[in-house]
């Protein structure tokens, strides 16, 4: 399978696809900091830097992407949700979805989303043709000393329905229990970490290298969790894996 990254950041998205043996064909990411990273980790993907100006970019199975949530976050409430200046540019990767009609497409976003645009998110998507999946996951829950809560939504085209969830409560206990190298405790007790302690230490720990300048906090900040999303990946993988047998059933 393959994939194009959008909102790209310093790459969780390609990360984990590149964990689950997907390749990332494209990305594209309007930070300079951001697409030096993408740039010396993934040097062979094409790299696009302004979404309102992408038009059309090659096939891919995947489309992932964390559109900005500034509108949508608890963190700002008098937010404009869906339809503020920089959540709003959840239109774009639509519009992108609807010209390049991949199987698949990841999403995440503040949970708050849930309440302030989730609804129009769906519709759009039902529109053109997907159906979604969504559940709100904890960084806590891939074994980092932070909750970290975001929304991830798996939609797959129609044409791929098959009678399994893409990531189940209980899939996601499964794989939780497998503990490997990349999910590996952190050496220190996460009661540590309060109220009063450096909420900027805290959001470095979250599977990246710390190979990052001056930027590294915004960077590291804005990113989404390789562990989570090498997790989603593999539920694709698996959901299109049973979906290709279901068919196989009925011929």
């Amino acid at each position: 399978m393959t994939h194009g990254s959008l909102f790209s950041g310093i790459g969780g998205f390609e990360l984990g696809a590149q964990r689950a043996g997907i390749k990332t064909i494209w990305n594209c990411e309007i930070n300079p900091f951001c697409r030096k990273i993408l740039k010396k980790h993934f040097p062979e993907t094409i790299q696009y830097t302004d979404i309102t100006a992408l038009k059309n970019p090659p096939y891919v199975d995947i489309i992932s992407g964390g559109f900005p949530c500034q509108d949508i976050s608890v963190a700002n409430p008098k937010g404009e949700g869906i339809n503020g200046k920089r959540s709003g540019l959840w239109k774009e990767m639509f519009r992108i979805i609807c010209e390049t009609r991949p199987r698949y497409v990841l999403i995440e976003n503040s949970p708050m989303l849930l309440r302030r645009g989730f609804k129009t998110v769906l519709q759009n998507l039902s529109d053109a043709g997907y159906d979604a999946e969504w559940h709100c996951i904890q960084a806590r829950d891939f074994n980092f000393p932070h909750k970290r809560e975001r929304l991830y939504v798996v939609c797959y085209a129609k044409c791929l329905r098959c009678y399994h969830n893409t990531f189940s409560h209980k899939r996601l206990q499964k794989i939780l229990s497998k503990q490997t190298s990349r999910q590996t405790l952190i050496p220190m007790p996460i009661k540590r970490f309060n109220a009063e302690s450096d909420y900027s230490s805290v959001r470095m720990y979250n599977g990246f290298s710390a190979e990052l300048d001056k930027n590294r906090i915004i960077a590291l900040g804005n990113a989404v969790i390789p562990a989570i999303t090498h997790f989603l990946f593999e539920c694709i993988k698996e959901h299109y894996r049973l979906q290709a047998g279901q068919q196989n059933e009925l011929r």
